[in-house]
């Protein structure tokens, strides 16, 4: 099986839980029996052929895999392409449910499976589901438009098994973080993850009290007396003591205060425009209790 990664989409953040979005990608369809990939991405990947959609054409075969980058997928790529071969479907799409549909692109099929009709972004109280496109096509014509690989008249859709995440947004990109974490999202193959669920990279005090899944980038300095609950701290991130942070992403290089107490029942982003300042000289995490 080949495949043609299109990087049409990034992560809030290049790296999520030590990888990014596009290495996971390229793992797990490796671990899926894709042999030959190919993508559009600049950046270089061991085994990975960079090329233009047009250059690799010739070389992906009569059928094959369509990939998007940006999602955390553990779909298989093999199930779709069984069910579309069944079906006799020109091209497969997978399907996934979201909790925000009107963030994606929702997928109506007819009885037999296939699609009637797709809306990118619905508005949330006109949404008629909450199964979307999960990132994965596999292609059997010569008719397809990787820029509008939605746009066909004989496309199946599938709802697969496994776990489909989005991580654009920043809320979303923590909703992720917790996901791999808490083992909800796995397997997670980069990194060995503690049953407590959390990753820290730098030294913490021993009087910090952790609750829910973490992740500690490098390069933070995290001050005593700090309680961390479900939050996320990128690399090179400062905690002032005494802070009480729940449910948090803090964004690379900020500045926490002493004394913060941020405890939303959702996200709370800090390090832009709540007070917080970028890291700047080393030593920087003294002013964060001045």
């Amino acid at each position: 099986m080949n495949c043609f990664i299109f990087c049409r989409e990034q992560s809030a953040f290049p790296v999520i839980c030590g990888i990014s979005p596009l290495e996971d990608l390229i793992i797990h369809l490796r671990n899926s029996g894709v042999t030959g990939i190919y993508t559009d991405h600049e950046a270089g990947i061991d085994g990975v052929t960079v090329c233009s959609f047009e250059t690799a054409g010739p070389e992906l075969g009569s059928e094959w895999l369509a990939a998007y980058s940006g999602c955390i997928t553990r779909q298989s790529p093999t199930t779709l392409r069984d069910k579309t071969r069944t079906l006799g479907a020109d091209i497969g799409i997978s399907l996934a449910c979201s909790a925000k549909p009107w963030e994606n692109t929702t997928v109506l099929t007819d009885g037999n499976g296939f699609v009637e009709k797709t809306e990118l972004n619905p508005s949330p109280e006109n949404s008629e589901t909450n199964l979307c496109f999960s990132s994965l096509v596999w292609v059997a014509t010569y008719d397809f438009n990787p820029s509008n690989p939605l746009d066909h008249s004989r496309m199946a859709a599938f709802m697969l098994p496994g776990n489909w995440e989005r991580p654009i947004s920043r809320e979303n990109y923590l909703l992720t973080c917790h996901y791999i974490l808490s083992g909800e999202l796995s397997p997670w193959p980069h990194l060995t993850i503690p049953e407590t669920g959390a990753v820290i990279n730098s030294r913490i005090p021993d009087d910090a009290a952790i609750r829910g899944t973490l992740w500690v980038g490098n390069n933070c300095e995290i001050g005593s007396g700090c309680t961390l609950e479900n939050c996320v701290i990128l690399d090179g991130a400062v905690v002032g003591e005494n802070s009480n942070l729940r449910n948090c992403l803090v964004i690379t290089g900020a500045v926490i205060p002493c004394n913060t107490v941020q405890y939303d029942k959702y996200l709370s982003l800090l390090g832009d425009d709540n007070g917080c300042k970028d890291r700047e000289v080393p030593g920087r995490s003294k002013q964060a209790c001045s």
